[in-house]
């Protein structure tokens, strides 16, 4: 039997000549192992990678090759003869990809958390531990002695069906925070609440205030509104568009700016031309990289940019371009 502790560098491969039919690892201070492969005959065979402590092969070999990706010391038992080790005490575990564990309540694992001296508790924070449980498992928390108020900024996600109660203190203020700003007075333009029929919210309007809302409703979703007495209600109907009817535009082999107009909120724009096409874009828009391209006659209606800066370039000189604009 022969016991060698050898130290490997990184990437580099270690042979050991000695024959034998059992190799055993006795320890490996990388926790990604190292690679194994027998010589047999002067021939290598392939690696076996990642061989941790406690790995046994039985084989005939005339020698051994060893490797690692980190510089690294082992540990190796070769032998002719069958070879057993017995456990340390308080020896280390390396799992290098960690350890997962999974459990039903039937098989729960009591952890107890306290320091080296084992009387001072360790402070645990949601920062450091995460705890997922359904509502059929809920956690029972105790506090002793006095807690403190909870400070700085809680945020909580939750779901309709898993609405959380809020009590405020009599005499205290409700403050709300929006992105962990300065606290704000609660007004519908910073305040949203989704609630379906079935969860309406009750608001009861400060005494002087004035309650102001907007509603924007389909007609299927129509809102009931009762007139108070002696108040006139007045209903501005939407203004009527205006439409501008821009003078002709000639373009051509070169990118001419065709419209600018930031007041725009539609645009038709027609090639007048019976066989030239019109490439139209921004400010660099070409014949090869213009993804809008009006045939000869052809009509175009911009909805989404009416407002940008459009150019067009033309295959043709002297191509006439109509344009008209909603507002």
């Amino acid at each position: 039997m022969s016991y060698q502790l050898i130290r490997l560098s990184a990437g580099l491969e270690m042979r050991v000549d000695i024959p034998g039919r059992l190799i055993l690892v006795d320890s490996v201070s990388t926790g990604q192992g190292v690679d194994i492969a027998l010589v047999r005959s002067g021939t290598p065979s392939p690696y076996i990678p990642g061989r941790q402590a406690g790995f046994r092969l039985v084989e005939d070999f005339g020698g051994v090759l060893l490797r690692s990706a980190l510089d690294c010391e082992v540990g190796i038992f070769l032998s002719i003869n069958d070879v057993q080790l017995g456990g340390t005490a308080g020896g280390n575990v390396v799992v290098p990809d960690g350890v997962s564990v999974v459990n039903d309540l039937a098989h729960s694992i009591p952890v107890t958390l306290t320091s080296s001296s084992n009387t001072t508790p360790i402070p645990v924070s949601l920062a450091s531990i995460r705890v997922n449980n359904t509502p059929e498992q809920a956690i029972p928390v105790l506090f002793s002695g006095t807690v403190a108020p909870v400070l700085g900024v809680v945020t909580v996600d939750n779901t309709n069906a898993e609405a959380i109660p809020v009590l405020q203190k009599p005499g205290e203020t409700f403050e709300v925070h929006v992105n962990n700003a300065a606290p704000m007075a609660v007004s519908l333009t910073s305040t949203k609440i989704s609630n379906t029929n079935a969860e309406a919210v009750p608001v009861l309007q400060k005494v002087g205030a004035v309650f102001e809302s907007r509603v924007t409703n389909s007609d299927a979703d129509a809102v009931p509104m009762r007139q108070k007495a002696g108040v006139t209600f007045v209903v501005q109907a939407a203004p009527m568009p205006v439409i501008t009817d821009f003078a002709p535009v000639v373009v051509g082999l070169v990118r001419t700016l065709l419209v600018s107009d930031a007041t725009q909120k539609r645009l038709r724009i027609r090639n007048t031309h019976p066989v030239a096409s019109v490439v139209i874009g921004g400010a660099g828009v070409t014949l090869e990289n213009g993804p809008v391209v009006i045939g000869p006659g052809g009509l175009w209606v911009e909805d989404d940019g009416a407002a940008a800066e459009w150019y067009a370039i033309s295959d043709t000189a002297d191509v006439t371009m109509q344009i008209q604009g909603l507002k």
